[in-house]
């Protein structure tokens, strides 16, 4: 559910965009997406066709997109455009905090008998109420569909290896499972088993665990496809996660009990944050600030805790405004991204379709 506040950030942004008078789609101003638990849910809408999924396209006509040829005739040199394509629409980042509004209560019942006791001898959810949520969303859409390259960050428990489902390398991924797999949050999801190239079965879990924040992940990728870059630049949404902090003498399982996987995770998140902005060509902008008044849990669909999550982007966006316009300035002003999937020049697109009814 803390993906309300990434989700209302970017809302902002593309709305700034087209008050800009920006009219691309927002994905086509990045080189590369990356998501890690509810991030790789929001990372795998920005860019997927909505024909067949649950998702309602942005409104827009397509952008097309010209090369600029140059051709040496007598003793002049004649400059002209050729079109190479056009920019196609994905789903609308204004609603995307919307469906965890209205989704979020059928992904996380909270009248089930383990949702009651707590995990204690099992999953807290089951995972076929889940799973069918996201084939309603995503369709039969695969990663490499996506028209800007995608990362979702899971973890392999079978090898204890950083898992990265990405459009280019692991394409044949059916979105939802990708998302499933890295959402499957221990003690709420079951674990994520699907076979590998090899006929191995890989047990995948919640990418959180290992890169809560995957803009470490995300960058080393960056690297790989673009090896020739000497700049990048890094935006990074926060879920409003707390600064974990304790000055409790504390000992054996009774006391570390409650801290333990909050220190973990808190120290993960540090590292991201000391590491990235010392490495040299990277600027690295997060947004986040202390904007939440109290600890969430990620399945708490309540209708204060959710007004909570809404005022704490708000606030978020307000005390990091001078960084988030600077990006949104970045964005503007730089070209459309190489790596954009076009429709090709007389090619029709698909009729349109009726969302499937997910929420979005």
């Amino acid at each position: 559910m803390r993906g309300i506040i990434p989700s209302r950030i970017l809302s902002h942004i593309s709305a700034e965009l087209r008050r800009m008078g920006d009219k691309r789609p927002l994905y086509s101003h990045f080189d590369l997406i990356a998501g890690t638990s509810t991030g790789a849910l929001i990372a795998a809408a920005l860019s997927i066709p909505t024909e067949g999924t649950g998702f309602e396209k942005e409104a827009g006509e397509e952008l097309e997109v010209s090369r600029e040829i140059r051709e040496r005739r007598l003793f002049r040199t004649v400059v002209h455009s050729r079109p190479i394509g056009s920019i196609m629409r994905s789903a609308d980042p204004e609603a995307f905090a919307d469906f965890y509004l209205e989704n979020g209560p059928e992904i996380f019942p909270q009248k089930s008998m383990s949702a009651i006791l707590g995990p204690i001898f099992t999953d807290k959810y089951s995972s076929s109420r889940y799973e069918s949520f996201l084939k309603r969303l995503y369709g039969e859409r695969r990663m490499d569909e996506l028209m800007v390259p995608t990362a979702i960050i899971s973890y392999r428990t079978d090898n204890g290896t950083i898992f990265p489902m990405t459009s280019w390398n692991t394409g044949d991924f059916p979105i939802w499972e990708a998302a499933r797999a890295s959402s499957a949050a221990p003690l709420y999801f079951p674990v994520f088993v699907k076979e590998d190239g090899n006929g191995d079965r890989m047990h995948l879990i919640d990418g959180g665990v290992a890169a809560n924040n995957p803009s470490l992940i995300a960058y080393s990728l960056a690297r790989e496809l673009y090896p020739e870059c000497s700049r990048f630049c890094i935006l990074s949404l926060s879920t409003g996660q707390r600064v974990h902090t304790t000055t409790q003498d504390m000992g054996g399982i009774a006391g570390w009990g409650r801290e333990i996987s909050q220190l973990f995770q808190n120290a993960e998140l540090m590292c991201t944050e000391q590491v990235l902005p010392s490495i040299p060509g990277v600027s690295y902008t997060r947004i986040w600030s202390p904007a939440m008044d109290r600890r969430v849990r990620l399945d708490d669909t309540g209708q204060g805790s959710m007004k909570q999550l809404i005022d704490a982007a708000d606030r978020m966006m307000d005390d990091c405004r001078d960084r988030l316009d600077g990006f949104i300035g970045l964005l503007s002003t730089a070209p459309t991204s190489d790596a954009v999937r076009l429709r090709a020049p007389g090619e029709l697109p698909p009729p349109s379709e009726e969302g499937a009814g997910a929420g979005i």
